[in-house]
């Protein structure tokens, strides 16, 4: 990143609120696949040598490696804990024993890929266009043999029927490797590039003229 060294202070300073971090979790047994997929989406990992309680430690995610505040703009990534194991396995065996619990995920699931646009997520801010289709290459066409079938990508650009906005690229990833709920209704996380353009500032132009609703 053009020799900038990390600031661990960068945000610290900053006067106003923000989201400034996200715990997620990955499942027992699969520390080291929930690091590549998060390195695969171009995320800085660091491991800091914290007892998570669950027998492994704490890991930074931090979305931009020349930002590396531990209290800002962070995922925290760690094992899955007992009492949350326990009761993915009883939410599981009663998967297998009830056909509409079964049909009723299923049907989430399918909306979560294919139509992401209202169900629950948090998004990931990539500097432009091109570093975000860089990350969508990745997942398209070099998806590690033990994350297919675990990992999928939707697309949304401009000019795409279900896109909002023509400022913005959006691309949904659905997985299972990692969670920020309960692992059997998996994790939808959205790639979000941006672009200034004329609705931008003609938006930006009515709210400082208050006239927007």
């Amino acid at each position: 990143m053009s020799g900038v060294a990390p600031s661990p202070t960068l945000l610290t300073d900053y006067p106003g609120r923000l989201v400034n971090h996200i715990e997620i979790l990955y499942q027992r047994g699969e520390r080291e696949l929930a690091k590549r997929f998060f390195a695969l989406l171009g995320c800085t990992i660091v491991d800091t040598q914290t007892d998570s309680g669950s027998g492994s430690s704490i890991l930074f995610v931090y979305p931009e490696p020349t930002c590396q505040d531990r209290l800002n703009n962070v995922v925290y990534l760690s094992e899955v804990r007992q009492p949350q194991y326990e009761l993915e396995q009883i939410l599981k065996a009663r998967l297998a024993e009830d056909a509409e619990l079964r049909d009723a995920v299923a049907k989430y699931d399918h909306k979560a890929r294919h139509e992401p646009h209202g169900v629950t997520h948090f998004g990931l801010r990539y500097p432009t266009f091109d570093d975000l289709e860089a990350v969508i290459a990745r997942f398209e066409g070099a998806l590690p043999d033990d994350m297919q079938g675990r990992v999928e990508i939707t697309a949304v650009r401009p000019g795409d029927p279900r896109s909002f906005t023509d400022e913005l690229i959006q691309a949904f990833v659905r997985t299972d490797i990692v969670c920020a709920g309960l692992f059997p209704f998996g994790q939808l996380i959205e790639l979000q590039a941006q672009r200034v353009t004329a609705s931008t500032e003609a938006f930006t132009r009515q709210v400082a003229a208050g006239e927007a609703g």
